[in-house]
């Protein structure tokens, strides 16, 4: 399970020191909001009744004029961004706090504190060999607001913890109320908020340019809140064009500088204290002072994919909430997000060290 070489020294380092660190000092507790899923996942089969093992294949035959496939369910499972990244959470040893949409059996015996606002949305996983391909039903969340979410938790318990992570805006767009109050009404000491809004390429630019504007709204109205956009490379195209950023890069995409350059054009136009870009070679994270980057841990190949931005948002999130360098937190969100792609588990810290093992 190797990394790349000149990064190294920050896996097996200094993350495995924090992680000792995580293990052994205080708690914090970090609050995952605002939605909520049950997954039910499905094996594809198609022409002769054989499963599909690859998108491409499904893909394939639906060119070839197939019109005919089934569905074979193979489970139901807790599901949903905050969800899961409050799994996350949970597993480094931190203290979870949920607030969604899970008022369903599946969502009814999570192991740390959750407030549900309501009924979770329904995702239809069909699931191949090396990825998912994902159908949603958002359901009664998709007009969730403020008062949803003040009516089950107190703005206080949320604003008092080290870190919120704050998912699926794309889902959920009520969520831009919470930056819009968390600009009205800030925390009294400093507060990490790792938005990860998720698959914004799917959502009109006019729509996204209001989320960050609330998102630069938010940052710029006191020094107390820290707001960190986590998007993956496709979802960062789609945020530069809705920021009007895509003639700044001006290299070529397949080019690392071209993705540092792009973070950082980004978070200079939207003027938010950092942007992060997580993909499956390195996460890239640009503040005011500084862009860095790290690369991911690569296992062979993927076991599960859906939920693994979930879980570097997560670990982003634990990592900003213990005050680590931007480098060290994108570290063990990279960590976190490789790990779940190799096992389809969520790590905790010990799964985590055996990772950054030397010569592993």
């Amino acid at each position: 399970m190797p990394t790349s070489g000149p990064l190294r020294t920050v896996y097996s380092d200094e993350l495995r020191d924090r992680l000792d660190g995580l293990e052994t000092g205080a708690d914090r507790r970090v609050v995952s909001l605002p939605d909520g899923s049950v997954d039910r996942w499905y094996t594809l089969s198609g022409a002769g009744g054989d499963r599909l093992e690859v998108a491409d294949a499904f893909a394939d035959q639906l060119a070839d004029g197939g019109r005919a496939f089934s569905l074979e369910p193979t489970a139901v499972r807790p599901g949903g961004q905050a969800v899961n990244a409050a799994t996350q959470i949970h597993a480094l040893g931190e203290t979870a706090t949920l607030v969604g949409h899970l008022d369903h059996p599946v969502l009814s015996d999570l192991p740390f504190e959750t407030h549900s606002m309501g009924t979770p949305a329904t995702i239809r996983v069909v699931d191949f060999d090396a990825d998912e391909l994902l159908f949603s039903d958002p359901g009664p969340a998709e007009d969730w607001g403020l008062a949803d979410l003040l009516a089950v938790v107190d703005w206080d318990r949320l604003t008092g913890a080290h870190a919120l992570c704050c998912v699926n805006w794309v889902s959920v767009r009520g969520l831009t109320a919470v930056f819009d109050r968390l600009a009205s009404e800030p925390p009294a000491e400093s507060l990490p908020v790792v938005v990860d809004p998720g698959p914004i390429e799917t959502v009109e630019p006019a729509a996204l340019a209001t989320l960050l504007h609330a998102l630069s709204r938010a940052d710029s109205a006191t020094d107390s809140l820290e707001i960190v956009l986590s998007v993956n490379p496709t979802e960062l195209e789609a945020a530069a064009l809705a920021a009007d950023v895509s003639e700044r890069a001006g290299v070529a995409e397949s080019d690392r500088h071209s993705t540092r350059d792009r973070v950082a054009a980004l978070r200079s136009t939207i003027e938010i204290t950092a942007v992060v870009s997580h993909g499956a070679d390195a996460a890239v994270g640009a503040t005011e002072d500084d862009t860095v980057a790290v690369d991911m841990i690569d296992l062979g190949d993927p076991v599960q994919t859906t939920g693994a931005g979930d879980r570097f948002s997560a670990g982003l999130a634990c990592g900003l909430a213990r005050d680590w360098p931007l480098e060290t937190a994108l570290a063990l969100g990279n960590a976190c997000a490789a790990y779940f792609v190799g096992t389809g588990e969520t790590a905790d810290p010990a799964a985590l060290r055996s990772l950054l093992e030397p010569g592993d």
